[in-house]
């Protein structure tokens, strides 16, 4: 019997797929990289189901890809050509909710914005925020790639809200990780190591959430610059002076002009940053009234949007603004992350760079953790600029490992970025070897990411 028969014979036969129209959505994610179809998709809806699956396409040496939204940035949910997509996105359901302890137990496949949308009337919320995906992306992908997002300089990465996991092994073994208390030690840290492990160790079946309280008042407020270094540093002296900030994002002038053509904003085209702070009144207005100050005294002035206009609303279109900004053109992507005082080094570096390479790069993020997405446009029917624009971004992420940092601070390593993977790990990576052997002896489960075996 066919891994394809096996399947269905485990779940209904209409959750088994070997359409084309099917297996070319699951065949490539948000990234530029080249989609592969695979050989099946089939959707689970349970722990027992994924665990048999897994045991299916072990005994038959079936690579089997998970998969939640679709909307990974690094290629890590690309499958393999003889292997089989394992989608999680029919998992979306709450399965216990402790909101005296502020807790919540949920299925992988729920959508961040909508799990927010139901802890809201409890006056509680899962702070991460990815970016402008939160209305996409799942609670699942969300601890693979240890997601971080706009307010995480205040409350964290995914990895910090990550209380107990049940997780399906290569073997098809069913196990639970942690347990329901927010402070323990006991044995090795085995969630943090499933965070970020991009489906290379095991499948995540269920979530244990620990949540924050909504905050009792917010304030947004922007700052526009004369030049991307200002701004930058505006953010290293707010950092360094202790201020609270719930979110800062940074917008160089490349990208407020690429928001500008795609949903004409009428922003003044220069560098600026938003924030965002939160608590009582009072220190709302003394966290703003410093920062004020420090972006005064780097040249900085009160950026007023148009009436209706919101910081956020803005900033989550930042992705589809360069997306669009050249018709035909694809993005070259990168996320790096370093120490806070190496922000106007490496944001001055990016843009020296596109000037000496004739590259359009637009350099923005989660500047607050000292993360910066890199976004450079080429053509990919141009082989030299193509070349250039890999070329260029390996550059940024080589420049940001000599300065203390990493490849990724928040996307994963996927297929994008391995060739660099061993160059910050060095002889760690035979260890994460190891332990991929440990929780995957036969190999099946996502393999080729992140490293090669």
């Amino acid at each position: 019997m066919g891994i394809v028969e096996r399947l269905s014979q485990i779940v209904s036969p209409e959750r088994v797929s070997t359409h084309p129209d099917q297996l070319s959505v699951v065949s490539q994610d948000e990234s530029t990289l080249e989609g592969v179809i695979p050989r099946a998709v089939v959707w689970a809806t349970s722990s027992d189901e994924i665990s048999r699956i897994v045991v299916a396409c072990r005994e038959s040496k079936t690579p089997l890809t998970t998969r939640g939204a679709g909307s990974a940035l690094e290629g890590s949910t690309i499958p393999l050509a003889e292997g089989i997509v394992l989608d999680l996105s029919r998992m979306t359901r709450v399965l216990d909710f402790w909101p005296e302890d502020l807790q919540v137990r949920v299925e992988p496949g729920i959508i961040y914005d909508h799990l927010n949308l139901k802890l809201k009337d409890e006056g509680l919320f899962f702070p991460p925020a990815p970016g402008g995906s939160g209305d996409i992306a799942t609670v699942g992908g969300m601890v693979s790639t240890n997601a971080s997002g706009i307010y995480s300089v205040k409350y964290g990465a995914t990895r910090e809200y990550v209380l107990a996991l049940e997780i399906i092994t290569g073997t098809g073994e069913i196990i639970t990780l942690g347990n329901r208390s927010v402070k323990r030690s006991s044995g090795y840290n085995l969630i943090d190591l499933m965070a970020g492990s991009e489906g290379t160790l095991a499948v995540i079946s269920a979530v244990t959430l620990k949540l924050a309280g909504l905050p009792e008042g917010r304030l947004q407020t922007a700052y526009r610059f004369d030049d991307e270094i200002s701004a930058a540093r505006a953010v290293s002296e707010m950092c360094r002076y202790g201020l609270d900030l719930a979110a800062v994002e940074f917008l160089d002038r490349a990208l407020v002009q690429a928001l500008n053509q795609l949903k004409d904003y009428g922003l003044d085209e220069v560098p600026c940053l938003f924030l965002e702070f939160h608590g009582p009144q009072p220190v709302l207005q003394s966290n703003s009234e410093l920062a004020e100050s420090i972006c005064n005294d780097l040249g900085g002035s009160k950026l007023v949007l148009a009436d209706g206009q919101r910081p956020w609303e803005i900033r989550h279109f930042a992705t589809d603004a360069v997306k669009h900004r050249k018709p035909g053109y694809a993005i070259i992507r990168n996320d790096v992350a370093f120490p806070i005082s190496a922000l106007p080094e490496i944001v001055a570096y990016c843009h020296e760079l596109g000037n000496e390479h004739g590259l359009l790069i637009h350099a923005f993020g989660h500047v607050g953790l000292g993360l910066l997405h890199a976004l450079i446009l080429a053509d990919r029917g141009d082989p030299d600029q193509w070349r250039r624009a890999n070329e260029v971004s390996d550059m940024i992420i080589k420049k940001t490992l000599r300065r203390g940092g990493t490849i990724s601070g928040e996307h994963g390593i996927g297929l994008g970025h391995k060739n660099l993977f061993e160059m910050e790990h060095g002889p760690a990576v035979a260890l994460m070897r190891g332990i991929k052997n440990q929780f995957d002896p036969d190999h099946i489960l996502n393999p080729g990411k992140i490293f090669d075996l």
